[in-house]
């Protein structure tokens, strides 16, 4: 009985060692010149690791997703917005501001606040604000939207 054993034992260690699967709902992978990522849905997260810039998790529950500039129509303007999160102020950087206007909208597409930029670095007010999630757009003087951010309250 116990030479029986040994071998069947033999063969599922081996097995259960070898096998690197996940059973996964959904998943794909994209490769450009010289990044890969593949990813699953429908297994836990088993670590997420930073560089104090970019965050990466893996598995497919991402605990701290932060998108700030979410359109960008026109390149060659560069506008930095900090801080973001905030819970006061949002300062704009931003070196070519003749002719362009700021407007903060709720998410509901609600306009709260317009500001024309007079200068390359403007501070706005968000203290009246709740807690929440605000788009922040930059337009020009035929309100074209040329850039849009994603501002979260705290």
């Amino acid at each position: 009985m116990k030479k029986k054993l040994l071998p069947i034992g033999l063969f599922l260690l081996s097995a259960s060692v070898n096998a690197q699967s996940v059973i996964s709902a959904q998943g794909n992978s994209y490769t450009n010149g010289s990044n890969t990522i593949d990813y699953t849905i429908g297994e836990a997260v088993t670590a997420t690791t930073s560089n104090g810039t970019n965050d990466l998790t893996q598995g497919f529950h991402q605990t701290n997703v932060t998108i700030t500039n979410i359109e960008d129509l026109d390149v060659n303007v560069s506008v930095n917005v900090f801080p973001n999160p905030t819970s006061e102020f949002v300062n704009l950087n931003i070196e070519k501001f003749e002719g362009l206007t700021l407007r903060i909208f709720d998410v509901g597409g609600k306009l709260l606040k317009k500001v024309q930029l007079d200068s390359t670095q403007t501070e706005v007010s968000v203290l009246e604000y709740a807690e929440g999630t605000y788009l922040l757009t930059l337009e020009n003087k035929s309100r074209k939207k040329i850039k849009t951010f994603k501002i979260i309250k705290n």
